[in-house]
């Protein structure tokens, strides 16, 4: 028999309060007291109660107790508070009803200044109604029924001194009771914060005074505990604060003089690690730490004089020590020494003595202060992209080369910065170097005097270096360089003319405005216009190698293993991290010179040490150690010397040549654009923008625009895609202007360059999201509450499946066949573009009815990962309703969560609402290339609010135009050749159903006449909302009479040539039977492996574990697993295409993995079975949640060994065509897959399902 398995804490709880988060039942059981010696001796005089029974568990839970209350007993978890007093003696007399129990606690407990923050329990209670929702969750049937078990003292102590937690929708729970985790999660932060702030402060005050003595700046490490605050202004949750709960160490290197454009984050997660213990570790070790900032106390950030005078001193004795013990532990080079080590009894004594007189040497010293470099360290690239600015030289304005000049001082600070030495001070007293004397035990060449010598040379170099010779040599385009204008000007001119044409706007005064410039011919163009990868890392290779000396990049054979990590590090996708440990792979520390013996080791210590092997066993040991040490130093050379290459140098040279994006049809892959090329396409579109409906704005108008409302600007940038590229705008960020004093003493906007030196003020925005964050609120509340005003606008496939599932039952019941039904589909071209301000304001001012509008706010604590965070949320209240239970929205439904009410109510006024809302539509004011622009024609693309929008002002057309259609072919009895007509009263037998999502059309009928009439009514477009739909979009499974053929060819026809499909949405419907398929073929056009973001961080097989589940998720959904819909046959053929989907991506993602590691086929096959198992399991959940409003149910019939055959065979299919590879992996498949019972008989619908000519779609895919 199995073992029963034991319930886990929710990660929320778990988090803070581990082992004290109980369910309900638990802590009744855990909070009795000890039962007395007698049940006559009890306070229920022997008639049995909870205290006295000898099975207390039976006691509270029976039998033939109601589900609710078992629910609530399992499922309900309770704190009980640390200051809580023990239960001396139980009491089960019950004298008051529930609801008295819990009103007069609440009133017990209320805090007369801010009830919500003393207790959960007291949240939005009103006085004279004596009422709450609180109040009527812990009043129901199954509180009163367990008060009767319980008792009024136990009752009153659990409301008094616990925090409950009761279960809400999708394993989230709900604080009812207790002081607010909310709040107790910022007081956990603050007591986090306070403390470390009390240990840096020193850091926090030089970076106040902004000192100017750079030089004397030790540019080390810092390390910090870790705690991360994501205030986001721009979401429309409002505020989310991670609390760093987990114990982890962050280092920031700001290697860029006088700047902060390059600061690379660094973090670790040792557990229990604190700044304050690593100091007492260095200290108690006599070593100088160099990581840590010890506190200051007192005004000035100098020190006094005796101060100083004193910390001199102690510097002095200290650095004494530090080398007396490195000379102790260096063998001595003389003959001297070597004939003391023979005299009997003062071995060590004489080479002690001899040491001791030897002179110290200040680059030793220098050289043994190495700081070391965290382990998980990464290469910051967020600056490579979207970077317009150009530069004359390779390497950006002002970057820290170009800010130094060839001499001895900046060479110093130059390696100062990298390697983190701590004599890079030019105040400090200089020591003398000892290599070119007898005096240093090391008489090899000194290797910080040839750092000095080599960086100096590298920062005379790089004032001379160009980079038009590198770009010409290695990233040459010919075709575009040359032709780039012409194409764009000729492609424009075409385009305009086009769309003048197509959409008849012209009685608007305004041309039609679009994202879209045509600035090449085809794709192939586009991706000619790009330089490819292998091209820019041979440009980066070639300047590393005009710029830097031959000891620092290394040997010939170590050339061709950097070559390598560039590529790879050029070659990340989008959201990859780039550690430190993939810059260092394969790279030995021989094949690097300045970390050869030459600069470290004696020439004779090889004989020494085998003459102290035979000789002096004490020293030979001591020899041994002073090599290992002398490893650990290169090994730090090298990290740090690796890091600053990648990090500023690598990263500035793709940021001052190229302009790196990502494209529409790239999905995560990004492209290298050199910058003369993108400013061309630049200023073509910026030519573009003057003759369209957009006009230039100067600073005066934007002055006037600006002043009268809170949100600023948005930001666009250019996006390639398959015809040209697309313009986005950025509104979640917040934005500034600089601001100039006039001669009359006013402030105006000043949008052109500054003067040198001058000091100019900025006046800051906050961002259009997060000013619109409460109209989103408002918006969101109407369609719950008048879904009609959004027509048939449909969001997501839960939306779908309760419009389209219903309409195909019926007509199966009313025994129509399913090659009768008629479909129609349809896109409007450029809907956000085209949108009629006027009339979209008109809209917004019928749907905004009332004068104001109530908000109430609630909190989500979420636990993630590594920590917590707590999001503002808001919904909208009625304003006759307040005190109705709250319908809670979770935004992280796979992540546990904690919904906290504390009540908070504010209210919106209708005339401020709807000024943002005209500001937003009629102002909208972009910023391109420095300049800003006004929008005359459609809305925003990307904004908070967009798709409410559209949808309204669609769902307005659909309303007014196509409904009275429908309304007035129905009654003019043209499309009656079916007896089937769709009445008021709900038949279930409905003639036609019409969807939109967003600006995709989708509409189905029994009448072919009445589809026909649909596409010829959608082809002619609507003038009066400047609608007009895409005529190369336009899909029908049938055909129309007098009708071209082009307008009807967006049918997806199968391998057979007899199957074909209407695409919609991501669905692929079959044209005969109405089943519904996964629409994959966005996957063809490139490689598999640009969806996927490779983790080569922390554990990598534990994230592809992860990831193979995250594959399986997206097109999970009842709309192809319900027998309602979909035959058995093409239900597990949904399901073994997306097997075969996660399989590609299992191989792509293993072959990226295994640049680092290889995992175990053992390892790999077991995470393979319990993605299977997950799949199932993750079908019957997504079933089980789905219900419908009306009487129809999601049907299942699939069995689990179903599942696991179809996962078996297609990870088999798909790696055989790899099998180089995968060979021992799929040996261990194939045995499993013979070991199921289903493949003795395997039934006529698997066999369907895994036909290769079903899927032969996904054959064409690129793996």
């Amino acid at each position: 028999m199995a073992r029963k398995r034991k319930q886990q804490v929710p990660g929320v709880l778990w988090r803070l309060f581990r082992n004290r988060a109980r369910t309900l039942s638990q802590t009744i059981l855990s909070l009795l007291p000890p039962p007395p010696p007698s049940p006559d001796l009890c306070h229920c005089r022997g008639h049995g109660c909870l205290g006295c029974t000898s099975d207390a568990t039976s006691f509270l839970l029976r039998p033939n107790d109601p589900s609710d209350y078992r629910k609530l007993l399992a499922n309900c978890y309770v704190v009980v508070s640390e200051n809580a007093p023990p239960i001396r003696f139980f009491i089960p007399h019950s004298h008051c009803s529930q609801y008295q129990i819990v009103k007069s606690i609440i009133e017990l407990i209320m805090h007369p200044e801010d009830p919500a923050s003393a207790n959960v329990l007291c949240s939005g209670y009103n006085r004279s109604t004596c009422s709450s929702p609180n109040v009527g969750l812990l009043s129901c049937a199954s509180w009163c029924l367990l008060l009767s078990r319980v008792g009024d003292d136990f009752m009153v102590y659990l409301l008094k001194n616990t925090s409950i937690f009761l279960p809400a929708s999708h394993g989230k729970h709900y604080q009812v009771g207790g002081p607010p985790i909310s709040r107790l999660c910022f007081d956990m932060l603050k007591k986090c914060s306070s403390k470390f702030d009390h240990q840096h402060s020193s850091l926090h005050k030089c970076e106040a005074r902004k000192r100017k003595r750079s030089a004397d700046v030790d540019d080390t490490t810092v390390q910090k505990q870790k705690r991360r605050i994501s205030c986001n202004a721009d979401d429309p949750v409002g505020f989310a604060s991670n609390l760093g709960l987990t114990d982890e160490l962050s280092m920031q290197l700001n290697r860029y003089h006088g700047s902060r454009s390059y600061d690379a984050s660094v973090s670790e997660a040792p557990k229990s690690t604190r700044a304050a213990t690593v100091i007492k570790k260095s200290e108690s070790e006599g070593k100088p730490d160099l990581n840590c900032v010890t506190t200051r106390t007192g005004k000035r950030s100098r020190p006094c004089s005796w101060k100083r005078r004193k910390c001199k001193k102690q510097k002095q004795s200290t650095a004494e020590d530090v080398d007396l013990n490195i000379q102790c532990k260096l063998l001595p080079n003389n003959t001297d020494c070597m004939l003391a080590n023979q005299q009997h009894g003062n071995t060590n004594l004489s080479c002690h003595k001899k040491l001791q007189m030897l002179q110290k040497c200040s680059c030793c010293v220098i050289l043994h202060s190495l700081p070391t470099v965290p382990k998980r360290t990464d290469i910051n690239r967020k600056y490579i992209f979207y970077n317009l600015e150009s530069s004359l030289s390779v390497l950006p304005k002002k970057h820290i080369l170009h800010s130094l000049k060839p001499n001895l001082a900046s060479s110093k600070y130059l390696i100062g910065n990298i390697f983190g030495f701590s004599d890079v001070n030019d105040g400090a007293q200089p020591m003398p170097c000892s290599h070119s004397s007898d005096s240093c035990l090391i008489d090899s060449v000194c290797l910080y005097h040839s750092l000095l010598k080599w960086f100096k040379n590298i920062i005379r170099r790089a004032r001379c270096c160009q980079p038009a010779k590198f770009l010409d040599k290695h990233c040459v385009v010919p075709s575009l360089d040359q032709h780039t204008d012409e194409i764009s000007t000729s492609r424009l001119q075409d385009y305009v003319s086009e769309t003048n044409v197509n959409k008849k706007s012209q009685e608007f005064g305004t041309q039609h405005c679009t994202d879209n410039v045509e600035v090449i011919d085809s794709q192939r163009e586009a991706v000619k216009s790009s330089c490819s990868k292998s091209q820019v890392v041979s440009f980066i290779w070639a300047v590393s190698r005009s710029l830097l000396p031959s000891e620092l990049l290394g040997t010939p054979s170590n050339w061709r293993v950097m070559r390598r990590n560039i590529s790879k590090f050029i070659q990340l996708r989008k959201f990859e991290k780039f550690p430190l440990k993939l810059c260092l792979h394969e790279l030995k520390i021989s094949r690097f010179p300045f970390l050869s013996n030459k600069y470290f080791l004696n020439s004779q210590n090889a004989g020494i040490l085998k003459y102290l092997e035979e000789h002096d066993k004490v020293l030979h040991k001591e020899f041994r150690n002073l090599n290992s040490d002398v490893q650990g130093v290169k090994r730090k050379l090298l990290e740090k010397w690796i890091f600053w290459y990648y990090s500023f140098l690598v990263v500035p040279l793709v940021q001052a040549n190229f302009y790196v994006t990502e494209s529409e049809q790239g999905k995560q892959d990004i492209y290298y654009y050199k910058k003369p090329i993108w400013e061309k396409l630049i200023k073509t579109t910026i030519a573009y923008l003057k003759d369209s409906s957009y006009s230039h704005l100067d600073d005066v108008a934007l002055h006037n625009i600006l002043r009268s409302r809170p949100f600023g600007f948005s930001k666009l940038r250019l996006q390639p895609k398959e015809n040209g590229v697309r313009m986005v705008a950025n509104l979640k960020g917040s934005s500034r202007l600089p601001l100039a004093e006039s001669t009359m003493g006013f402030q105006y906007y000043k949008t052109t360059r500054k003067e040198k030196h001058q000091k100019i003020k900025f006046e800051y925005y906050r961002s259009v999201n997060y000013v619109l964050r409460d109209a989103h609120t408002i918006l969101k509340g109407i369609q719950y509450t008048e879904p009609q005003r959004l027509g048939s606008s449909v969001f997501d496939y839960n939306d779908i499946y309760r419009r389209l599932c219903p309409f195909l039952v019926s007509q199966k019941k009313g025994l129509t066949p399913m090659s009768s039904l008629f479909i129609v589909t349809s896109d409007v071209l450029k809907a956000f573009d085209s949108v009629d301000q006027e009339k979209l304001l008109g809209i917004m001012k019928d749907v905004l009815r009332k004068n104001q509008y109530y908000l109430k706010q609630y909190d989500q604590v979420i636990c993630t990962k590594k920590s917590l965070w707590v999001q503002k949320q808001f919904t909208m209240l009625d304003e006759t309703s307040n005190s109705g239970h709250t319908q809670f929205r979770s935004f992280a439904s796979s992540r546990h969560g904690v919904f906290v009410n504390q009540e908070r109510q504010r209210n919106v006024k209708k005339n401020l609402l709807f000024s943002y809302l005209t500001e937003h539509v009629k102002h909208n004011v972009l910023q391109f290339d420095g300049k800003f622009y006004l929008q005359g024609v459609g809305i925003s693309q990307g904004g908070i609010l967009s798709s409410l929008l559209c949808s309204l002002y669609y769902g307005h057309l659909e309303k007014n135009v196509i409904f009275p259609f429908f309304q007035k072919t129905l009654e003019s009895g043209n499309c009656k050749e079916n007896n089937h007509v769709q009445t008021d009263s709900g038949d279930s037998s409905p003639f036609y159903l019409l969807m939109r999502f967003i600006d995709d059309f989708f509409f189905i009928s029994n009448s072919k006449k009445q589809a026909a009439s649909f596409f010829s009514r959608m082809k002619r477009g609507f003038r009066g909302y400047n609608c007009y739909m895409n005529e190369k979009k336009f899909g029908a499974n049938f055909d129309v009479e007098q009708t071209p053929d082009s307008s009807l060819n967006r049918v997806y026809v199968g391998k057979d040539g007899v199957t074909s499909f209407v695409p919609w949405s991501g669905l692929l419907i079959n044209c005969s039977t109405m089943e519904i398929q996964a629409d994959y073929t966005k996957y063809l056009n490139n490689h598999l492996s640009s969806t996927l973001t490779v983790c080569w961080q922390d554990k990598p097989g534990t994230r592809l574990k992860e990831k193979l589940r995250l594959f399986l998720r997206p097109k999970c959904h009842p709309l192809f697993f319900d027998s309602n819909i979909n035959s058995a046959e093409v239900v597990r053929l949904n399901i073994y295409q997306m097997f075969l989907i996660c399989a590609m991506k299992f191989h792509c993602y293993i072959r990226d993995l295994s640049f680092v590691c290889k995992l175990h086929k053992r390892y790999c096959s077991d995470i393979i079975q319990k993605s299977l198992r997950y799949m199932h399991m993750l079908i019957k959940r997504r079933m089980h949640s789905m219900r419908l409003n009306s009487s129809i149910r999601p049907i299942l019939k699939l069995k689990k060994g179903e599942v696991e055959w179809l996962g078996l065979h297609a990870f088999i299919q798909v790696l055989k065509r790899k099998e180089s590879r995968h060979k021992k992996l799929l040996a261990v498949l194939k045995s499993k897959l013979l070991s199921r019972r289903i493949s003795g008989s395997v039934s006529p619908e698997l066999k369907y399902a895994v036909d290769a000519e079903n899927s032969s779609l996904l054959w064409k895919i690129k793996y």
